[in-house]
C-alpha cells in the first residue's frame, strides 16, 4: 500500500511540474506605438496575458502588440477584424472627430492562453 502512496505522490508531481509549463501568473505591460493617422501620432495600449504557453509567448509581448495598434489604426477599423493574430472588436465613442476603443484578443487554440489588448484612439480628420 506505502509503495503505491508513494508512487501516486511521484506521479501527480509529475503531472504538475509538466503542467506548470505555461506561465499562469497574470502579467500587465503598457504599449506605444506610433500612427500618422491619429492626433498626437501616438498610440498607448495596455497589454494584459495570463496563461501563456511557452510556444505563444511571442504573442504577448509589445512588439506584437504595436504590429497591431499600428495595422489596426493603418487602416481604421471599425468594425472587428482579425489583425495579426488578435480579434480586434472596435468601439466607436464619438464622430467628428472619431474616437475609437479597441478591445484585441487572442486565445490559444489549444492551451489556456488569454491575452488581451486595449487602446483608444482619436483619428485626424484628413
Amino acid at each position: 500500500m506505502r509503495r503505491f502512496l508513494t508512487a501516486a505522490s511521484i506521479s501527480a508531481l509529475a503531472s504538475l511540474a509538466l503542467a506548470s509549463g505555461a506561465s499562469a501568473k497574470p502579467m500587465t505591460q503598457t504599449c506605444t506605438a506610433s500612427s500618422p493617422n491619429v492626433i498626437g501620432k501616438t498610440i498607448t495600449g495596455s497589454l494584459f496575458a495570463t496563461n501563456v504557453d511557452p510556444s505563444q509567448a511571442r504573442f504577448a509581448t509589445c512588439a506584437q502588440a504595436k504590429k497591431v495598434m499600428t495595422k489596426t489604426t493603418e487602416i481604421r477599423v471599425e468594425e472587428p477584424r482579425v489583425t495579426a493574430a488578435f480579434r480586434c472588436t472596435p468601439t466607436v465613442k464619438s464622430t467628428n472627430p472619431d474616437v475609437v476603443s479597441y478591445k484585441c484578443v487572442f486565445k490559444g487554440a489549444d492551451t489556456a492562453t488569454f491575452i488581451k489588448l486595449t487602446f483608444q484612439v482619436k483619428y485626424d480628420q484628413d
